[in-house]
């Protein structure tokens, strides 16, 4: 299993936005082959970062399966408006 981390940075003012549109953004990723979950965490000293954390059944899940597919896209078109900068890095459980 990988766990995917990306950070999201909004342009200012934009975090009751993200909230809002991201139940309509989801379902792209859902849909997914080798999509396990995720969970969204908002920054508390940073409120206009966000931690999203998705865990795929493989790395290819995430970077063949859904980042080269047409879910992609429209998962980015329903809230990437709204973002300043994002990182991702992927994980695997050690311990």
């Amino acid at each position: 299993m990988i766990l995917e981390i990306a950070t999201i940075i909004l342009k200012p003012g934009n975090a009751d936005a993200f909230i809002s549109v991201m139940p309509d953004a989801f379902p792209f990723v859902e849909s997914t082959p080798g999509y396990i979950r995720h969970e969204l965490h908002r920054g508390v000293e940073s409120p206009d970062t966000f931690t999203l954390l998705i865990w795929w059944a493989t790395l290819e899940a995430h970077t063949v399966t859904f980042r080269e597919s047409e879910r992609f896209p429209a998962w980015r078109k329903v809230w990437g408006h709204l973002m300043e900068s994002a990182s991702i890095v992927h994980v695997s459980q050690v311990y």
